[in-house]
């Protein structure tokens, strides 16, 4: 079944309605019909059916006909916060990680990163981000887009998050493995939430694991080969998820 998303005010009872490209992907591209039934979410983490009972380029309205729970959201609350990388590789990042269940990304200039936004690039950006983060969730069977939050500092989001496991990944350290930072960390991440640190291209600095281990975040590897910035952060959400009891892990 398709599946749209809409916002909740565009929800009333029993009646939906949906414009914008949402709309004119159902109507142009789609080309269905009264009658058809789709799938719509509103973010609040429930799922609609929905029987259409107008079709326009401009807005689709249609009809409830039930209304659930959705069951692909993970149990488990993890936060990606990511050191921004070059061209297509943020894209995929953000695609992949919400297909695998984080709950919210964040963008963080670092030492190394090479990209350089100024204030109307990052918000350009951040738009994109959002938008393939609900695409992602479209695709994948979500009800509630993970945020692409605004681009921040290593820093700030230490701060921020101070008291909630953390796992900073660095290649520095090769010799502290992650499934026994889980084991030992588990019920605290479970009720807390994790947060998982990724840098970019050319990783984090000395400096930057010296202030994360500082500020009382975890400092692990994950195995013998250098990772690419893009292939790291999917890894480490894929462990985490699994031991956590998503992807099929224990409960």
């Amino acid at each position: 079944m398709r599946r749209f998303y809409v916002a909740a005010d565009n929800l009333n009872r029993d009646r939906v309605s949906i414009s914008g490209e949402e709309a004119r992907h159902i109507a142009v591209v789609l080309r269905l019909k009264p009658g058809d039934v789709i799938g719509v979410f509103d973010g609040s983490g429930y799922e609609y059916q929905v029987r259409l009972s107008s079709v326009d380029s401009n807005r689709v309205e249609g009809k409830v006909l039930s209304r659930t729970l959705a069951a692909a959201e993970p149990p488990v609350v993890i936060t990606l916060v990511q050191g921004l990388a070059k061209g297509e590789k943020m894209d995929y990042i953000i695609q992949k990680s919400v297909e695998l269940g984080v709950s919210r990304i964040i963008p963080i200039q670092t030492e190394h990163s090479v990209v350089k936004l100024d204030s109307q690039k990052a918000e350009n950006r951040i738009r994109r981000w959002n938008r393939l983060s609900l695409e992602a969730c479209k695709q994948c069977g979500r009800s509630q887009p993970p945020p692409v939050e605004e681009v921040s500092s290593l820093s700030a989001v230490l701060k921020r998050f101070s008291g909630v496991p953390g796992i900073f990944f660095y290649e520095g350290c090769k010799e502290m493995p992650l499934g026994a930072l889980i084991k030992e960390h588990r019920q605290a991440m479970l009720e807390l939430g994790t947060v998982i640190y990724i840098g970019p291209e050319g990783g984090f600095s000395r400096d930057e694991a010296r202030l994360a281990e500082d500020s009382g975040v975890m400092i692990a590897g994950l195995g013998p080969r250098t990772l690419r910035t893009e292939t790291a952060g999917l890894v480490a959400l894929s462990i985490l998820m699994y031991e956590l009891g998503d992807l099929g892990g224990c409960e």
